[in-house]
Order: structure tokens, then C-alpha cells, then sequence
């Protein structure tokens, strides 16, 4: 698994990065997955998300399943602790 440096904004926002990757990942408020690109010298642009397509990841070798799948665990464990992921 790679280290994950977490991030928070003002925003109500957690933000893991993965250098590995070369990428961030956050969470919606509906526990959707997102994903943005990380710039040389390590920043993101956080007003530019997108989804994780977990069908396209079926294609991918399975320690990056498993490390997208870590990586959003620890997100719905970081948003549960902070009263911003609520689950039905």
C-alpha cells in the first residue's frame, strides 16, 4: 500500500493523496468517490474532481483495486469521525 497524506480544507473537505498514483482522492457528501491529479511538486486542484470509475478499475491489476479500495475505506473512516459521512 502507498502512503496517503491527508488534507483538509475549509471546505468540509478530506483529500488523501497518492503519490503512487499521482493522484488525490476525496469523498462526496453521498460517499462517491473522486479523484483529481496531482500537479508537479505535489499540489491538486481541488475545483476539479472527477469520479472513480469502479467498473474501468475491473481492468486494472488487483493491488491497485485493492489500494483504491484502502484508500476509500480511510475516507469513509476520516468523514465517520468527523460527522460528515452518513450512512443508510
Amino acid at each position: 500500500m502507498t502512503n496517503s497524506t491527508l488534507i483538509t480544507s475549509s471546505v468540509n473537505q478530506v483529500i488523501l493523496t497518492s503519490e503512487e498514483h499521482g493522484c488525490a482522492y476525496t469523498m462526496d457528501s453521498e460517499g462517491t468517490l473522486l479523484y483529481t491529479p496531482m500537479l508537479q511538486g505535489g499540489g491538486i486542484e481541488t475545483m476539479d474532481w472527477s469520479e472513480v470509475d469502479h467498473m474501468a478499475m475491473l481492468g486494472e491489476e488487483e493491488s491497485i483495486q485493492r489500494e483504491i479500495t484502502h484508500i476509500e475505506q480511510q475516507l469513509i473512516t476520516l468523514m465517520k469521525a468527523m460527522g460528515w459521512y452518513y450512512q443508510s
